[in-house]
């Protein structure tokens, strides 16, 4: 589903995009030398080894605010962003739960990935981002991941039992220190189980063959003889604290009947990463019941169902209480490829001209007003019109061969427009300043309010059904603000821009958040709140009453106003 996101959230929305986290990656890279982050491997001099004592928690914190979004929260790869970075880096390595045994990196070898990046592979480089120490914070919590809970708690007691008597209760003792850390931090846990075998190390010989669970036991324990791990319980999966119950209706929410057979998916998540998720269908009444739902104190649970191959989540998360139900109702579409409900509410574009480009922001917020949704499922949804020699293409919640992908001059969102406003769609990119001489606007749908700014003293726009309503100061920059008359949906109209001077040459995708920030900003102060469904309500049936709506109008646009002031109600 599009983004229904309020609009002072856009600036978090293009910074959380553009600036953090492994989504850097996915948005095509920029020139070199226009952006202050980097997407190339830096050189990382011989780290010193870690610090004596490692907090776990804060390698788990880390992990959580940079790392899930690919890696999942448990490191199985699931994350939220996992299908759309697979789908550009094939050889993405995003699961670190696979056979800990046969693992041939080192400690050594994850820590320079971490610090370099793998580019090839949609790694970002954390050097720049993350001190030394919090990166074999997060490297060890990382690690440990691959190792199952119960091999884990057995195996102080499998050191005792099989090593301690030759290398001591600390590592330390015998021909060679288990708890060397530079030694630890060089070899692979492959190479350290296969030493264990009796064959392979004279030391050895004699031993008992150990099973292959305690030998990966041993080898994840060695970590804790060489160093000082703190929180050290922060390793295992969160434990339920009990059980609740979620039980609900769905219904179709253009005439609010039962939805039958209808799939509901519940998920339990830590961040936006799923633990936990139990599936049922809908029983004829449109109902549903999880009965026993595990209960884990940092989760959030989200109902979705998917009708026509479309989801439809819940309103918000639920948080639930061990012992206690909790009822919901969700809503579905029938799907249609028609687009006549599509509306543009605010149309919003910003220019930064630079010495030798124009950096282009748009801001496009949009309502379904039909009963049905709009796309999805791999259909076309929204589609957006490119100019040509349009490069450095950056998109806000999603990127190219996911979500979205270019054909020619169109840019196409397939995500799926149920009934309801405030959805968003937010991108930019640069064009050639030789190029720049005109711009062209253009909408497949109806516009109501289309605004032009322009950064700075360095452009100004002339044309038709333009007009200029001055200087605008936001932040610390100065707009030039245009109201421009909306074209016929298909039609376009062209502005003359005429340059005056040129401006600094700021970072791209700094331009892009400030202008698209800045932007939002002026939607939610100067031009007003969205319409309420309610108000819309009652001016519908007072048009009903005086004969100005037909019956068959009326209806289908009372069954989806009803259904956005749920879904609205839902959301508050």
């Amino acid at each position: 589903m599009s983004p229904r996101l309020p609009h002072t959230l856009l600036p978090l929305l293009l910074a959380g995009i553009l600036l953090t986290g492994c989504s850097l990656t996915l948005a095509a890279p920029p020139p070199a030398g226009d952006v202050p982050f980097r997407t190339q491997p830096m050189p990382t001099p011989t780290p010193a080894l870690p610090p004596a004592s490692l907090s776990l928690k804060t390698g788990q914190t880390i992990f959580r605010e940079r790392c899930a979004a690919c890696h999942g929260a448990l490191g199985r790869g699931d994350g939220p962003q996992a299908t759309a970075l697979r789908a550009r880096f094939p050889d993405a390595r995003l699961d670190l739960t696979q056979d800990f045994a046969a693992r041939t990196a080192s400690l050594w070898d994850w820590f320079r990935v971490v610090s370099e990046g793998r580019p090839e592979r949609g790694m970002p480089p954390w050097a720049n981002a993350l001190s030394e120490a919090e990166r074999w914070a997060v490297v060890f919590y990382a690690w440990s991941l691959a190792v199952p809970p119960e091999a884990r708690a057995s195996a102080p007691q499998r050191y005792r039992e099989a090593c301690a008597a030759c290398h001591g209760a600390d590592g330390r003792e015998g021909a060679a220190s288990l708890a060397d850390p530079e030694r630890l931090l060089r070899a692979a846990p492959a190479a350290w189980i296969e030493a264990l075998r009796p064959e392979r190390v004279p030391a050895h010989a004699g031993l008992p063959e150990l099973a292959p669970e305690i030998r990966q036991a041993l080898v994840a324990y060695l970590p804790d003889l060489a160093f000082a791990v703190a929180d050290r319980e922060v390793r295992d999966p969160p434990r339920p604290t009990g059980s609740a119950e979620v039980s609900g209706q769905v219904l179709h929410g253009a005439t609010e009947a039962p939805a039958a057979g209808v799939t509901v998916t519940l998920y339990a998540l830590i961040g936006s990463s799923p633990i936990f998720s139990q599936t049922t269908r809908t029983a004829a009444d449109g109902s549903f019941r999880f009965p026993e739902v595990p209960v884990y104190a940092e989760a959030d649970y989200l109902p979705m169902a998917e009708w026509q191959e479309i989801a439809y989540p819940a309103a918000h998360p639920l948080t639930l209480t061990a012992g206690h139900a909790l009822t919901v109702t969700l809503m579905v579409f029938d799907r249609t490829a028609d687009p006549g409900g599509i509306h543009i509410d605010q149309a919003h574009w910003i220019l930064q001209p630079l010495a030798d480009r124009l950096l282009v922001t748009e801001i496009w917020i949009y309502s379904n007003r039909g009963s049905a949704a709009y796309g999805g499922a791999g259909n076309p949804g929204m589609i957006f019109f490119l100019p040509p020699g349009a490069s450095n293409l950056q998109i806000a919640e999603g990127e190219l061969g996911a979500r979205y992908r270019q054909e020619g001059e169109r840019l196409i969102d397939t995500a799926a427009i149920p009934p309801g406003m405030g959805y968003q769609a937010a991108f930019g990119y640069e064009l050639p300043l030789a190029r720049a001489r005109t711009l062209t606007l253009r909408s497949l749908y109806p516009v109501a309010q289309w605004n032009l700014l322009i950064a700075g003293d360095a452009m100004e726009a002339t044309g038709p059904g333009i007009r200029d309503l001055g200087l605008r100061t936001l932040g610390s920059t100065v707009y030039r603000l245009y109201e421009i008359r909306p074209p016929d949906p298909g039609q376009a109209i062209t502005l003359a821009l005429r340059p005056r001077s040129a401006a600094p040459g700021w970072l791209v995708p700094v331009l892009l958040i400030l202008g698209a920030g800045l932007a939002a900003g002026m939607v939610w102060f100067r031009w007003g709140r969205q319409v309420d469904p309610i108000e819309e309500l009652a001016r519908l049936d007072e048009a009903y009453a005086a004969g100005e709506v037909d019956e068959a109008t009326y209806r289908r646009r009372r069954a989806a106003l009803k259904a956005r002031a749920m879904r609205r109600m839902g959301a508050e």
